[in-house]
């Protein structure tokens, strides 16, 4: 009996996992720079659009965004790979913000450390191993951590899904 009344419940989960991501079809976007950045290098990030409005939100497109941060800015239409500068660790915060149907919803977005996630994902990746996995991923890891030079880690922004209700 607990099975039929809960059957119609998991049935929109199960279809919201299947959910298919829209493709992005534009080449990145470029930010403006509007003061020198001093800038060593760039990043991207994806930012999505979803309709929250029914049961299984829908990813939508062609929704009108703009990213910025102190001294750079772009304006795009979602889904898009968005180009960001990468100032070292002096990123800085930065926002995305999207409209649709009259309405505007802002992301906040925290610099990040990318090299240092990718290093931490190498570890993760050994979790999905077993035991010798952790070992050998974390002593990988910490090598790479105390190793590298962090004038070279690549700071960004993570990727953005932002959901109109």
């Amino acid at each position: 009996m607990h099975i039929r009344r809960a059957l119609p419940l998991l049935a929109p989960l199960a279809l919201a996992a299947c959910t298919v991501p829209a493709q992005i079809d534009q080449a990145p976007v470029p930010y403006t720079a509007l003061k020198p950045l001093n800038e060593v290098g760039t990043s991207s990030f994806s930012v999505r659009v979803m309709n929250g409005a029914s049961r299984i939100p829908k990813e939508m497109t062609g929704i009108p965004c703009t990213f910025g941060g102190d001294g750079f800015v772009s304006s795009f239409t979602a889904p898009a790979i968005v180009t960001a500068p990468n100032m070292g660790a002096r990123t800085p915060a930065a926002s995305v913000k999207c409209s649709f149907e009259g309405r505007t919803q802002t992301r906040a977005l925290q610099a990040q450390n990318k090299t240092l996630g990718d290093i931490t994902g190498t570890v993760s990746a050994g979790a999905n191993a077993g035991v010798v996995g952790v070992l050998v991923g974390g002593a990988v890891a910490a090598a790479q951590t105390v190793t590298r030079d962090k004038t070279a880690d690549v700071w960004g922004y993570p990727d953005v899904t932002i959901t109109f209700d």
